[in-house]
């Protein structure tokens, strides 16, 4: 595994979010190819059919490719806490603000306040019941963490190994960097 500073664990997907993910672009590619045909074949070409064969097909690529550039990568452990890899940008939890952390039970009985329920995984600010207000970072509700800090924030990740992270976290936090 190599020392605590070059952890890395990526953030794979479960069988759920896979077929959720795969449901998604056939759902998206499929519903712009008929647009595309129902608007250039089907009925005469004008104007505003041309904005709406270019307009459709252009919603369902932001759609697809939004939520992949906020989706995990892996997770790390940094000089200064925990990084939380994204296309977009790192998220990073200092150690010094962490005040628990545990592996997590994922609960269906949740309520999705902003994020996505699924396609690339389950990301964004959900309410789970019983625990409150998590940013989620999970791919895997299988290898769930929940991260707990000082300032009352949770952040729930999936890293491959959680027992693994958890125990290197631990250390961290005890013994910083």
């Amino acid at each position: 595994m190599g020392t605590s500073e070059d952890f890395y664990s990526v953030a794979n997907y479960d069988g759920v979010v896979k077929k959720v993910t795969i449901a998604i672009w056939i759902l998206l590619i499929a519903e712009s190819l008929l647009f595309i045909y129902l608007f250039s074949v089907e009925t005469p070409i004008v104007p505003l059919n041309i904005v709406l064969i270019v307009f459709m097909p252009c919603i369902s690529l932001i759609v697809l490719l939004v939520p992949y550039l906020f989706k995990p990568k892996g997770f790390r452990f940094t000089s200064e806490g925990v990084g939380i890899e994204r296309f977009w940008n790192t998220i990073t939890i200092p150690y010094n603000q962490i005040s628990e952390v545990q592996t997590g039970k994922w609960t269906w009985k949740a309520a999705r306040l902003g994020g996505s329920g699924g396609l690339y995984g389950y990301l964004g600010l959900y309410h789970l019941f019983g625990i409150g207000r998590v940013w989620m970072y999970t791919t895997n509700r299988h290898k769930m963490i929940l991260i707990n800090t000082k300032k009352g924030k949770k952040y729930g990740i999936s890293p491959e190994n959680p027992k693994d992270f958890v125990s290197q976290l631990q250390k961290h936090i005890n013994n910083p960097i």
